[in-house]
């Protein structure tokens, strides 16, 4: 007990002299505590056990000294609490921990068992899939015993880093015979064009080709990148509490670092301190820095340089000019270059995505990048490759947001000034924690050999039948360029697939529970009481779905914490107090806490970016019930049927129009893996629908009798055909709706997680009248849709301000593109739209309206 009180003492003066700076060692001080508490209670036990197998005492003496016993644990127990609150208690309300090592198990996302089996089973130590993992801050450098490293930590850390050779390629690149082609092709074509020399044309274009390598190129350097994991170690506490990642998932690269082959990181792309925290990983834990492709927006003085020598290389934004020619140099060189890389065992880092996430969701793919390294595995310029999805997850993001776009202005491009200002401001302000998670690397060779053999049985043409495809973009690398339709779908799958194992794997913090509650159950505000009572049943939901909960400890510090990092201008708390009247006298009762969101424009947009995080977590369940109210609107709209409790529908019908709404939302989200079936994983979430009570089978509500008579009969029909045996069975099985208040509030929260997106959607369908007979820019129809929604929002016709997404808009227009209802034609590099000779009438656009508007039907509120 002495051991326990002075190490109690202790703590508050630390506390005390660090005046709240003591964040570094708050973990180890609270896992001391613990651990002492618990030596201290185990020893208490064994007292009692010895007291009571003491054949001396008397019978009466047990039971004096069980009494004085219990009545010093409950003593010390309440001075335990009184401590707490009075010495940690402001520490733990400034800081939640990210997670309790000695609780935490190692949350570790294993890659593809149906893609890559062999991989699953490498680069994971055994014990790590038995035993609990600890969490790393990479803030805190490890101390050694001497007095010097104790007094220069961060210099003693960062001299002990590996050394590591990160080679040059620009000279293999200018003599690469790609990039020789590609001149001569180019400058044949100029000569041709305007009656020139095709040498003084050759000689331009290699002149040129210089100039784009020497803006392109990485100049990455081993003392650079240590005079910056320094400075890191000095700036990074001044704005966040921790960085952390597993132990198990930095032994995970370690292992896969000494196998030589190129490691491929593919983060999600959320904040511009994304690549920093990948590099100062790297770096810090001796595994080689990658390379990353930044976009050329970047490339600015001094900042510029530095990414440089971190190993930034610079792409265009836009691959082709604006007068819409094909740049065949340029792409050459990027393409060449990234294959020079890798050849000289550089690893890579790029983002999937492209641009960071405007809306908190994953972006679909744009797999340029990629496709260049399948192509040198599959031209033999690498053996193989370790393909690594990322996920981060902030706090409070770090770039502010990206309101402003998503109303329709545009972005501000990066300058020094801009640059520097947005530094100052981000090491003045608190964004809480960084979490990182690492997936389990995945061997590229062997999931393309998988989804090969995948192309093969449904029967696609081989790379020998040469069946083309033109894509437009100009965006990707490829472009306008022809490319074999076999090589862009085994691009696109992986590409998918490591974006729906990122999203899958993204750490969940207490601002996204905070801020998705809100807006989906509490949006007209709530006590502290009934926020705490959700927030734990949402935690327990995804502790049971064993997600990644990136926080732990008491949920009112935790939601406290939560609401404090996003800010009085997302979440307001007022005290309200409750009165009741007595002989017409008003009395109060008691003042409560009221939480509300703050749901006006642009609050509510900024908001829901960090609710989007959870959505992905419902996301199949809301998109059955949202084709399920579709479907029985009539049914539920009945006060006959209500009353008779007989709301029903057949299982092929439910499926069918969920396979509609993922139709409908494809350009938003990834609803399953690339080797999954689609179908099959609206069957699974319909059986986990039932399970929890929210439909009921019919043959579930039939008498044995009846249940008899129906096997009898299945026995007797023709089985033969297995697929028409299934398709049969799933076309007869009929669920009931469960009208229970508990299951109907259920629905309506799962419904209610689309409606956002299924407005927009609506409304950018209810714009298209506006096309007929016209054609508009895409940025003029992008503001038109916008002003509708507003208009909307402003009847109460549209509820829910974040509808109000240019990122959603965008992907509404590349629906009815990618459905043939618009046409687009680039004119001057400008997307200009128009509708198809068949939807160019009032009548095809209203019934295009009126498909979507079928699914934002809402019970009790439209």
């Amino acid at each position: 007990m002495d051991e326990l009180v002075e190490l109690f003492l202790f703590c508050g003066v630390i506390y005390y002299l660090l005046n709240f700076r003591a964040t570094d060692m708050v973990d180890v001080i609270q896992n001391r505590i613990q651990e002492v508490y618990a030596n201290w209670e185990s020893n208490k036990d064994s007292n009692i056990l010895s007291s009571n197998n003491d054949s001396t005492v008397t019978s009466s003496e047990p039971q004096r000294a069980g009494s004085l016993i219990q009545r010093k644990i409950i003593k010390n127990k309440e001075s335990c609490r009184v401590i707490r609150n009075n010495a940690l208690f402001r520490i733990k309300e400034s800081e939640v921990s990210i997670a309790d090592p000695t609780n935490n198990l190692s949350f570790l996302y294993y890659c593809c068992s149906s893609c890559t089996r062999t991989s699953r089973g490498s680069l994971v130590n055994i014990a790590t899939k038995k035993h609990r993992s600890n969490l790393s801050n990479l803030l805190v450098v490890e101390q050694k015993p001497n007095i010097l490293s104790k007094i220069f930590g961060h210099i003693f850390q960062v001299y002990d880093f590996k050394k590591y050779n990160y080679p040059k390629v620009s000279h293999v690149v200018l003599n690469d015979d790609r990039l020789k082609d590609a001149i001569r092709q180019t400058a044949r074509d100029i000569s041709r064009a305007d009656g020139s020399s095709e040498d003084n044309a050759a000689s331009k274009l290699e002149k040129r080709a210089r100039s784009i390598l020497q803006k392109m190129q990485s100049t990455l350097s081993d003392l650079l990148l240590k005079i910056t994991a320094w400075t890191l170690y000095k700036l990074l506490p001044f704005f966040l509490h921790s960085a952390s990642v597993q132990t198990c998932h930095i032994e995970m690269l370690q292992e896969a670092n000494k196998t030589n082959l190129p490691l491929i990181f593919m983060p999600l792309h959320r904040s511009h301190l994304d690549y920093i925290m990948i590099s100062f990983l790297t770096v810090t834990n001796n595994i080689r820095s990658p390379l990353v492709a930044a976009g050329d927006n970047l490339r600015i003085p001094l900042f510029g340089w530095l990414m440089s020598g971190l190993g930034a290389f610079f792409i265009k934004r836009r691959m082709d000019p604006i007068t819409g020619r094909r740049d065949v140099v340029y792409r050459a060189i990027l393409h060449t270059y990234i294959m020079q890389c890798l050849r000289a065992g550089h690893n890579m880092e790029f983002f999937l995505e492209g641009g960071r996430s405007r809306t908190g969701k994953p972006c679909m793919p744009k797999s340029g990048i990629l496709s260049v390294i399948v192509d040198a595995y599959m031209d033999g310029t690498i053996e193989d490759a370790l393909l690594i999805p990322v996920s981060m997850n902030y706090e409070k993001l770090v770039d502010g947001n990206f309101v402003r776009e998503q109303l329709g202005m545009s972005k501000k491009m990066e300058t020094f000034g801009s640059t520097i200002r947005a530094i100052w401001a981000t090491l003045r302000g608190n964004y809480g924690i960084v979490k990182i998670e690492i997936c389990q690397p995945f061997s590229l060779k062997e999931m393309l050999k998988c989804f090969q053999m995948q192309q093969n049985k449904v029967g696609l043409p081989s790379p020998s039948q040469k069946q083309l495809k033109t894509t437009t973009s100009t965006s990707s690398l490829y472009g306008t360029d022809i490319v074999i339709e076999e090589h862009r779908q085994l691009v696109d799958m992986i590409a998918r697939h490591v974006i729906y194992d990122c999203s899958k794997s993204t750490p969940i913090m207490s601002t996204n529970i905070v801020a998705f509650l809100l807006l989906n159950k509490f949006r007209d505000g709530c006590t502290i009481e009934s926020l705490i009572e959700a927030f734990d049943e949402m935690r327990r939901e995804f502790e049971r779905a064993k997600c990644d909960v990136a926080f732990c400890g008491e949920t009112v510090d935790i939601i406290n914490h939560a609401t404090g990092i996003l800010g009085p201008g997302l979440i307001k708390q007022q005290r309200q107090d409750i009165i009741e009247s007595v002989d017409n006298q008003p009395r109060k009762l008691k003042t409560i806490i009221v939480i509300k969101p703050v749901c006006i424009l642009p609050n509510v947009i900024e908001l829901a970016y960090y609710s989007n995080t959870v959505i992905l977590h419902y996301l199949m369940e809301s998109v059955v019930i949202t084709s399920l109210y579709a479907v029985l609107k009539s049914q539920m709209n009945d006060p006959q049927a209500i009353i008779d409790n007989d709301i029903t529908i057949s299982q092929s019908v439910l499926v069918e129009n969920a396979l509609v709404v993922c139709n409908i939302l494809k350009y938003e989200f990834i609803f399953c893996k690339p080797c999954q079936n689609l179908e099959q994983v609206i069957n699974d979430t319909i059986d986990n629908l039932l399970i929890s009570g929210i439909i009921i089978r019919m043959e579930d509500v039939l008498s044995n009798q009846e249940v008899w008579n129906q096997n009898i009969s299945k026995d007797l029909e023709n089985r033969s055909d297995e697929e028409n045996s299934i398709h049969n069975v799933n076309e007869n099985v009929q669920f009931k709706l469960s009208l229970i208040s508990e299951h109907s509030k259920r629905m309506e929260f799962l419904h209610m997680l689309l409606r956002p997106l299924i407005d927009t959607y609506v409304i950018s369908a209810l714009c298209l009248k506006k096309l007929v007979e016209k054609s508009i820019s895409e940025r003029d129809f992008i503001q038109e849709i916008l002003n509708e929604i507003k208009i909307n929002i402003d009847q109460g016709i549209v509820n829910y301000g974040e509808s109000l997404s240019v990122d959603s808009i965008k992907n509404s227009l590349k629906l009815f593109e990618k459905n043939n209802i618009l046409e687009c034609q680039l004119q001057k590099n400008i997307k200009i739209y128009y509708l198809n000779e068949d939807y160019d009438n009032d009548t095809a656009t209203n019934e295009v309206y009126e498909v979507l508007a079928a699914y934002k039907w809402m019970r009790n509120i439209d």
